[in-house]
């Protein structure tokens, strides 16, 4: 290879890179598509997942939810009225994950990600019922990813 030039990639990871976004955002998202398909068996079900720095989350958290500061995740269902081009994914909506406040409060990338997924899902933890529901839930798809490692 000469100086300058870049390996092309093959493969679903490709394709996903192809549309922008690190191998890591990548990996979630195919992640993300692989529990909605094999774990909910929704085959025909896609969630865009984006990862941002903390001072972009922080401007979506202020803006979306009033809270001035960055947090690890936040999620936005699509709404029912949305197009969906034929013959692609039903796009749940979209996830965006914050590492550097991940990293720093000591929390899994993946939980976050299945965190996310569930309330895109309908999940929510406004009570707490509704809470210890939706964390069974989040522990349980740990749990089944964990196992078909």
């Amino acid at each position: 290879m000469r100086r300058g030039e870049t390996r092309r990639r093959r493969g679903p990871l490709a394709a996903r890179l192809a549309k922008g976004g690190s191998p890591r955002a990548a990996r979630l998202r195919l992640l993300a598509q692989d529990i909605l398909a094999s774990y909910f068996k929704n085959r025909s079900a896609a969630a865009e997942v984006t990862l941002v720095n903390a001072r972009k989350m922080r401007a979506l958290n202020r803006a979306f939810r009033g809270l001035d500061r960055a947090t690890s995740v936040l999620s936005f269902a699509t709404p029912a009225d949305f197009p969906n081009p034929p013959r692609t994914p039903k796009l749940f909506g979209e996830i965006y994950l914050c590492p550097s406040v991940i990293r720093a409060r000591g929390e899994s990338i993946d939980y976050l990600l299945i965190h996310g997924l569930l309330h895109l899902l309908g999940f929510d933890h406004n009570i707490s019922r509704a809470k210890i529901r939706m964390q069974r839930f989040e522990q349980k798809i740990l749990a089944w990813l964990k196992n078909r490692s």
